[in-house]
């Protein structure tokens, strides 16, 4: 099977964490965001582990415990 026709696939419990969440990139030069799929697509997947995805639940969690 070629690697690029092999579908993305994640474990069925970090699937259902990973999903809890709404991801987004930093803001680009025209100061908008890019929603990520870290469940869906394995390059936001990627994105994830590296760090690079902000997940908007938890920032507003700590906006509310610390507001």
């Amino acid at each position: 099977m070629d690697q690029k026709n092999k579908k993305f696939r994640l474990p069925r419990k970090t699937k259902k964490k990973i999903k809890k969440d709404f991801y987004i990139y930093p803001k680009d030069n025209k100061n908008s965001y890019l929603v990520a799929w870290p469940s869906k697509y394995e390059e936001d997947y990627v994105a994830y582990k590296k760090g690079l995805l902000t997940g908007l639940k938890e920032e507003s969690k700590k906006i509310y415990e610390n507001g």
